[in-house]
């Protein structure tokens, strides 16, 4: 029969044994913490070492006007429906009036991609009224062409607006603007054309102070479109700080991409970075 110092004994080595096994579990969770978050500042420090000010942003909303089906729908719970095209409107809407909220000083230009080509629609402006008008002149195309060349965007880019530039030794002092190009693509069978090879192409990409971002809206049965290989050739516009989404037919989660999109780009992370879940996981 043990005595009673051994029981004790025995039991505090117990004890003992359960809290390190517990410490070191929560010392490996800890770890892991720790190892994410610098994992994720050393992505970070992988962008060019540039200001983190909220400058103004001229951003040039590149509007897909063409469909492939005129039946399809985008339905809320409420039974109320939208057409690909009004959809996109109602986003931009939304985009238009909170970006204006968070800084007046944001200006829009407006491109509609149409089945021909790419057209300059509005100059830009902060005027949200002239903004709205813009997007509702724009009327809905059907699709008829398998590609859609991306050169004739970007010569108007080059057309309509100087980019600025970074100076060697001066990365840290803010730039008077930024610009962005935020596409709205809303086919399914046209394979977007990335002009790899042209000038204006190379140099508008190559800018530091210019930003691309891209809502690929489809339709919802991907094994009968090309939705798969226009995401691909989307992704090349990507310079590695570009934000990227894709959506079906889901009248909430396009809300949710667009509302996404609202950061400004000199103080947003990488994308793969992001977090948007509330709270705090530590």
């Amino acid at each position: 029969m043990e005595s009673p110092e051994t029981v004790s004994s025995s039991n505090s080595h117990g004890a003992s044994d359960s809290d390190s096994r517990q410490y070191e579990d929560t010392s490996v969770l800890e770890n892991e913490d720790v190892k994410e978050i610098q994992e994720q500042v050393l992505a970070n420090l992988e962008k060019p070492n540039l200001p983190n000010v909220n400058v103004p942003e001229k951003i040039i909303v590149c509007l897909d006007v063409c469909y492939d089906n005129p039946n399809s729908l985008y339905r809320f719970g409420d039974g109320t429906t939208f057409s690909p095209i009004n959809m996109l409107k109602r986003i931009l809407d939304f985009f238009f009036h909170t970006k204006h909220a968070i800084s007046k000083k944001t200006e829009f230009a407006l491109i509609t991609l149409q089945d021909a080509g790419a057209c300059w629609t509005q100059n830009f402006t902060s005027n949200v009224k002239d903004l709205i008008s813009a997007i509702d002149y724009a009327h809905a195309e059907e699709a008829t062409s398998d590609t859609f060349d991306f050169e004739k965007v970007y010569e108007l880019i080059r057309h309509h607006i100087e980019i600025p530039m970074m100076k060697p030794g001066e990365s840290l002092l803010p730039p008077p603007y930024i610009v962005r190009l935020l596409i709205l693509y809303g086919r399914s069978n046209c394979v977007p054309v990335i002009p790899h090879e042209d000038p204006c192409f190379q140099y508008i990409r190559s800018q530091i102070y210019f930003y691309t971002d891209i809502l690929l809206a489809h339709e919802d049965d991907c094994a009968t479109h090309k939705c798969d290989e226009i995401y691909d050739a989307l992704q090349d516009l990507d310079n590695g700080y570009s934000y990227v989404f894709e959506v079906s037919r889901n009248a909430t989660k396009i809300h949710d991409c667009i509302a996404k999109l609202l950061a400004h780009p000199l103080q947003r992370p990488l994308q793969k970075n992001t977090d948007y879940s509330f709270g705090s996981r530590y």
